[in-house]
């Protein structure tokens, strides 16, 4: 009876203990550790950048970048030839914030806040230091909030992202706090102790206000959506110009808000109490915008 080669031995050996298929995990993780290599703070790197980054050697890192920039997830800098995310990237990301469980419960609850309001109605994700727009249902107005499915927006200067930076854990809070935080608007607050502070209040009454801190004029309301064990783990928002949000119909826009917010959570499996307290309290209309 014929016996297997040396080497051949040794591979069948290896795939009856599941050596090979490791070294395929090991071959997919260095792949994503690269395409997780660039950020916020180093959206465009060099081969030799990413490779110090992910350790990882400068020939591997070419190839991975090569192959992924062939198939639209990686581009490249026309100024300067360094490497970055593609649009392919884009278009994967759009079917994941499609496809989420919380986008198919609270679709046709945003689209009744919206009818109810007239305003404009968005449903947005925490993503790092940024929140990213899943879903937007137009009011009723010509002059109206406007953004882009998979858009993202600076969370500290945002009502959505306000609400959400402020029920994360204390340790992942002060991570992104401690980064440089961009000044859009005069009335945006960048001060780490200032938004610690204010994350505290919007915690305590359930929802934020941004008052023209991400572009002048534009007042918005970040509401949370809650999972079953009570993380928030998307936010609605309610946004338009200063001259229809004014001081006088914001509490009723809170209170609609919260009521919407309660019932998606709910039919997400969160059956707290901070929902139905929040969605019954009174409210003193916020600070006016001036």
């Amino acid at each position: 009876m014929a016996q297997d080669p040396p080497t051949q031995g040794v591979n069948k050996k290896r795939s009856e203990r599941g050596e090979g298929i490791v070294t395929g995990n090991q071959a997919v993780r260095r792949a994503i550790a690269v395409l997780k290599a660039f950020s916020d703070d180093a959206p465009e790197m060099g081969v030799t950048e990413v490779s110090r980054k992910v350790n990882l050697h400068k020939s591997t890192v070419y190839r991975l970048l090569s192959a992924f920039e062939g198939e639209g997830l990686i581009g490249k800098s026309p100024e300067n030839g360094k490497y970055r995310l593609g649009p392919e990237l884009i278009v994967l990301g759009e079917q994941v914030l499609r496809h989420t469980d919380v986008h198919r419960v609270a679709l046709p609850f945003l689209r009744d806040l919206a009818d109810r309001t007239g305003e404009t109605v968005d449903l947005e994700v925490l993503s790092g230091s940024n929140v990213v727009t899943i879903e937007e249902i137009a009011g009723k107005h010509v002059v109206a909030a406007a953004g882009a499915i998979g858009m993202p927006w600076a969370a500290h200067a945002t009502s959505t992202g306000k609400v959400l930076l402020a029920h994360l854990p204390p340790e992942k809070q002060r991570q992104i706090l401690a980064r440089t935080l961009k000044k859009f608007t005069p009335r945006t607050l960048t001060d780490p102790k200032t938004l610690a502070r204010d994350f505290i209040k919007i915690r305590e009454q359930g929802y934020a206000v941004s008052f023209g801190e991400l572009e002048d004029h534009l007042i918005a309301i970040g509401l949370p959506i809650r999972s079953r064990n009570g993380d928030a783990i998307a936010a609605v928002s309610i946004s338009g110009p200063d001259t229809r949000l004014t001081p006088d119909k914001m509490p009723g826009l809170i209170r609609t808000g919260l009521e919407t917010c309660a019932k998606i959570s709910a039919r997400l499996g969160y059956h707290g109490p901070a929902a139905l307290r929040a969605a019954q309290s009174k409210f003193m209309a916020p600070r006016a915008f001036v």
